[in-house]
């Protein structure tokens, strides 16, 4: 595991980037299936993702993955980069993905690359898999914050990634989504979001993978479901 601080022209910030290879990793090797996850510290700090990797990995149930874990520089620049912002996504392909493939032997194909978070991260990444399918070819959202809207109405929602969605030509993307049964908080209604996004990309003939848990909306309930969604989208 590699730490750097990569500046971006795009975004006019800095910020960690956390890289995982796995054990057997060789730059002589078939280019490693990508995994690019965001809120990288709670990825290491509260849920243990390179042991889970390490785990599957010892029992033969991925393949060998690089995992790349994008801290955000600060709680501000989380809400804005986290939350549909393109600028973000113009990072993670212009910038980010080009930084790797100089310095990491992984693949370029879609199929084989998940992006995914928690939260606003699940919403990122299914943005990103909107926006950029010819990268992301799979979307990994633990408790997506599919409710956020671009100009919130009291008490509504309206649901603004999943209208892209609809509106949206079909996307050669898969999806593993998941979401708490006591989530729910106020007027955020994080169950019925999430089933209502899991219904359209079904509609739109996507392969979805979704699973409700008894859990709250914290890291602690994503521990376990990270490797349920790994071998969804990678599992051999």
């Amino acid at each position: 595991m590699c730490v750097i601080a990569l500046r971006s022209t795009i975004l006019d910030n800095e910020r960690r980037v956390w890289v995982y290879t796995p054990a057997d990793y060789t730059r002589s090797a078939e280019p490693y299936r990508l995994l690019v996850l965001f809120d990288g510290w709670a990825y290491l700090d509260l849920i243990p993702t390179p042991t889970i990797l390490d785990n599957l990995r010892c029992e033969d149930k991925i393949p060998p993955l690089v995992t790349v874990l994008i801290d955000s520089p600060d709680q501000e620049a989380r809400n804005r980069e986290l939350t549909c912002h393109q600028p973000f996504v113009d990072f993670l392909t212009q910038e980010l993905m080009p930084w790797l493939h100089e310095h990491y032997n992984v693949t370029s194909d879609p199929a084989h690359t998940i992006v995914g978070g928690c939260s606003f991260g699940g919403l990122a990444a299914a943005f990103a898999g909107l926006r950029a399918s010819h990268v992301f070819g799979n979307v990994l959202s633990q408790s997506g914050s599919f409710w956020w809207d671009k100009e919130p109405e009291e008490d509504i929602q309206q649901e603004w990634l999943i209208q892209q969605f609809i509106a949206s030509p079909p996307l050669l993307l898969r999806f593993y989504l998941e979401v708490g049964l006591k989530e729910d908080m106020g007027w955020i209604y994080m169950v019925g979001c999430n089933r209502h996004f899991r219904d359209v990309l079904t509609l739109k003939g996507n392969e979805v993978h979704y699973a409700e848990f008894n859990g709250y909306h914290h890291y602690v309930s994503h521990r376990g479901t990270l490797a349920d969604g790994l071998l969804a989208l990678m599992g051999k």
